[in-house]
């Protein structure tokens, strides 16, 4: 009379090799699309940096009654926009008040201020004849 169905030996040799073959089959997914996708470290370089100095404008349609309190500092491509910078102040204080003047409570207070940074860097690179700003960074920025 023939054995009917597997002996013991069998379905624990078979649930071991799919045991084996599960663990190794998670282990390639893990390692191939975690490992890959995980955030890779990168060296993160800051060029050099310059202070434009604090500004106190009034803002559009606050009659007065509301300004902003800001301080910027803008990374810039080489160290030569650093002096050009610092002999083009004036021309660069007057571009930053009209843009800060320009602005409503509402546009200040936009979560990272990313519009108005983008307003300053353009209008401050249309200055600029050596290189150009790459960052622009409020250090300090008040609505009252």
């Amino acid at each position: 009379m023939a054995k009917e169905g597997l002996s013991f030996k069998s379905v624990l040799a078979i649930a071991l090799l799919m045991l084996i073959i599960a663990a190794s089959t998670s282990y390639g997914f893990m390692r191939f699309f975690m490992l890959s996708n995980s955030e890779k470290v990168r060296e993160v370089t800051i060029g050099p940096t310059y202070s434009l100095g604090d500004f106190v404008v009034n803002l559009t349609g606050s009659r007065g009654y509301q300004y902003v309190q800001a301080s910027i500092v803008v990374e810039v491509s080489t160290d030569n926009v650093i002096d050009e910078l610092e002999k083009r102040s004036p021309q660069i204080r007057d571009c930053i008040i009209a843009i800060l003047r320009d602005q409503t409570v509402a546009d200040i207070e936009e979560p990272d201020a990313q519009t108005i940074k983008n307003r300053i860097m353009a209008s401050l690179n249309s200055l600029l004849y050596t290189g150009q700003i790459t960052q622009v960074w409020f250090t300090q920025l008040v609505v009252q």
